[in-house]
């Protein structure tokens, strides 16, 4: 994660979340911090048209520092970004450019039943980019008021790609952090008529050894190498719940539009800390 941080903010709740993160990690990696926001097209073409060229841009500007300021507390030394078009296209756009290292962001919404759901903007950088992204979901809030602590990184694992490179960035947060790693392999329940019960058992045992043997190869040492049998997601969802601790998942999938994997976004919409999102490769 050598690089700039970049913190996209609409100023709201979310993106106070969000930046108070991405100033923590900065801090940690020893990189800058970008902080940018996205103007909407037709509201600088309005503005433009009844107060003036760059009135909207500068007006922004001073809100933004004035945003950041708050949220950081005094005047902290931050890079600022203000881009025109749709959201997620300025951010990455941005990291792109500054050759950055992780991407940070904040969810909003719930959905219906009470789930939380992404933005869209949230959505497509999931989707689009080459970066880790950090995701500060509602359920961080009580840590974000006061000083932000990461005590343990919980890592999945499925031994694909992106699980890897997962574990790859869980191995360097460990170090920044100080902070132990778990890692965790799911191996699926299968219902079954009762005729296969004993044929089905043999096979989930037979698949736990293994698991339990990949991860006795792959996991450093001095890590907690777990293989449970469950739900990949409520298992990484309950080994965080109401702990110091930051998730890191692969996002899985590899064409657009097909990421994140089922596993990361339910981890993605049921965590209460913070989740790294880790794209293969």
């Amino acid at each position: 994660m050598t690089g700039p941080v970049i913190c996209g903010v609409d100023f709201s709740d979310d993106s106070k979340r969000a930046l108070r993160w991405a100033n923590l990690l900065a801090q940690r990696l020893k990189q800058p911090l970008r902080v940018v926001h996205a103007l909407e097209p037709l509201l600088v073409s309005a503005a433009n048209l009844e107060y003036g060229p760059d009135v909207l841009r500068t007006t922004l500007e001073a809100e933004l520092k004035e945003f950041i300021s708050r949220t950081l507390g005094g005047r902290p030394h931050v890079q600022t970004e203000l881009g025109t078009g749709e959201a997620a296209g300025v951010i990455r756009g941005t990291a792109l450019a500054a050759g950055a290292g992780l991407i940070v962001v904040g969810t909003q919404g719930l959905g219906r039943v009470g789930r939380l759901w992404f933005g869209s903007t949230t959505t497509r950088l999931l989707g689009e980019s080459t970066l880790p992204v950090l995701v500060i979901p509602h359920g961080a809030a009580s840590r974000s008021g006061a000083e932000l602590r990461v005590a343990e990184i919980i890592v999945g694992t499925d031994f694909e790609d992106a699980a890897r490179a997962a574990v790859e960035s869980a191995r360097e947060l460990s170090v920044i952090f100080d902070a132990p790693v778990t890692a965790l392999h799911a191996v699926p329940e299968v219902p079954a008529p009762d005729r296969w019960t004993a044929a089905v058992a043999q096979a989930v045992e037979a698949a736990l050894s293994a698991a339990r043997a990949k991860m006795g190869t792959d996991m450093p040492t001095s890590w907690t190498s777990e293989v449970r049998t469950g739900n990949a997601a409520h298992i990484l969802v309950e080994a965080a719940s109401g702990r110091d601790a930051l998730i890191v998942v692969g996002l899985g999938g590899t064409m657009p539009g097909r990421r994140p994997g089922t596993t990361a976004y339910r981890v993605l919409c049921e965590a209460d800390a913070p989740v790294l999102a880790v794209p293969a490769g």
